[in-house]
């Protein structure tokens, strides 16, 4: 048996059309008015087709399993045996949620979200309204069919005829959940501070006119007055110790684990430490004519270390799921 998902609501309607409309345009751009543009226009341009291809479909009974369809991609089974409660939530979006891994509204609410009522959830949505929550030994996972009334109902009775009873899922109380430790912020914090008090502290030593830009083999191809020194190293340091803050406190709302607003926190600080190194590469090539490393062993070296954080924290927001 069958049931379509609601259709999508208007904060997903919204979402899907300006970021849609905004990619497209940016994709024109690039084409365009930028060298090799149209390799930044495919990857805009993939976003929204992949973001499509992997939202939910429909949803099936098939025998003793519960079928989540993509449009296109893995399917999510659920043996109907492995159900052991569920729960109707009205508005999913009054939950204490926070997107840890997952799609926030183009073409639909799916992946890993967590909150601190329900745990960690694989939502597959479509509609934040009339939500109904299915916690199984595999993982605890969100849905919205369009008749949830109908779906219910089916849902009790499939399980009921395989295990005999469905229990109502209880939400966990806030009050009763051990939050993150704000003492992890002194690292983001202390990370800004040192790198203000070096951008200022190197700005002296710099002449006039400095480079930089560079190639990808770390000659300078672009100058600027050292102001600019102060200025790539101030805004993106702020930006950054604010973005991985306040991560960390709404991260921390809404989830049971300590361990994702520590991962966010530290992902940032990470961000913050490339920021602070960009900076002092830049003085050292313009005092001493050499970069301190290498240019292309900067760059692979970053990018394994983001990519090897990245897998971490997927690992994590995963573990229940």
């Amino acid at each position: 048996m069958e049931f379509r998902l609601s259709r999508l609501d208007k904060g997903a309607t919204i979402t899907t059309i300006l970021v849609t409309a905004l990619l497209v345009a940016l994709s024109v751009f690039f084409i365009i008015k930028v060298p090799y543009g149209w390799v930044v226009a495919i990857l805009m341009m993939s976003i929204i087709v992949f973001s499509y291809l992997l939202s939910p479909a429909k949803y099936q009974f098939d025998g003793s399993r519960f079928v989540i369809q993509k449009v296109i991609g893995k399917r999510i089974i659920i043996a109907l045996e492995d159900i052991e409660g569920y729960a109707i939530v009205p508005d999913f979006s009054k939950l204490r949620v926070a997107r840890t891994f997952g799609n926030g509204g183009l073409f639909g609410y799916y992946g890993t979200f967590s909150t601190i009522e329900y745990g960690t959830l694989s939502c597959q949505l479509t509609n934040l309204k009339q939500v109904l929550i299915m916690k199984t030994n595999r993982g605890t996972f969100a849905i919205s069919p369009a008749d949830i009334a109908r779906f219910e109902e089916h849902l009790v009775n499939s399980v009921r005829g395989l295990t005999g009873e469905i229990k109502p899922l209880i939400p966990t109380e806030p009050e009763a959940v051990k939050y993150a430790n704000p003492l992890i912020l002194i690292l983001p914090l202390a990370l800004f501070t040192l790198t203000a008090i070096m951008v200022l502290a190197l700005y002296q030593q710099l002449p006039e006119r400095i480079a930089v830009h560079f190639d990808l083999h770390g000659n300078p191809d672009g100058w600027s007055s050292r102001t600019s020194f102060i200025i790539s190293g101030f805004i993106p340091a702020t930006v950054l110790c604010a973005i991985g803050i306040v991560s960390f406190f709404v991260t921390r709302r809404a989830t049971t684990k300590a361990t994702l607003p520590y991962m966010l926190v530290a992902l940032f600080a990470l961000f913050q430490l490339f920021v602070a190194y960009t900076a002092l590469d830049t003085f050292w090539i313009n005092k001493y004519d050499t970069h301190p490393i290498a240019f292309p062993y900067n760059i692979v070296g970053y990018l394994v270390i983001i990519v090897i954080l990245l897998v971490v924290y997927y690992r994590k927001t995963k573990t229940a799921v």
